[in-house]
C-alpha cells in the first residue's frame, strides 16, 4: 500500500488530527516509501509527541522543504 499525499498545512492538520497509532503507521509508511529504514527504531509515545510538536510548529517554509526532500529521497530510491 502507498500512502500517496501532498504534504502541504492541510496534510499537517490532517496527520495532527490523527490517533497516535494512525500517526505512527503514517510515519512509517513515508519513511518507507522514501526508502528509510525505520525498522531498527521503536517509535515511542514520546518520540510520537516530539512529533506532534514538531508537525504543529512547522511553517509552510519547513511543510515546503520536507516535501521537497521526501520527493527527492523517493525518486533516488526509484532509480
Amino acid at each position: 500500500m502507498e500512502v500517496n499525499m501532498q504534504l502541504d498545512r492541510k496534510a499537517i492538520d490532517h496527520l495532527l488530527g490523527m490517533n497516535d497509532a494512525q500517526l505512527k503507521f503514517v510515519i512509517s509508511k513515508l519513511a518507507v516509501e522514501a526508502g528509510l529504514d525505520l525498522s531498527s527504531f521503536n517509535i515511542s509515545g514520546t518520540d510520537i509527541a516530539s512529533i506532534r510538536k514538531a508537525l504543529g510548529n512547522a511553517t509552510d517554509a519547513d511543510i515546503a522543504k520536507a516535501a521537497e526532500q521526501l520527493s527527492e529521497r523517493k525518486q533516488r530510491r526509484d532509480r
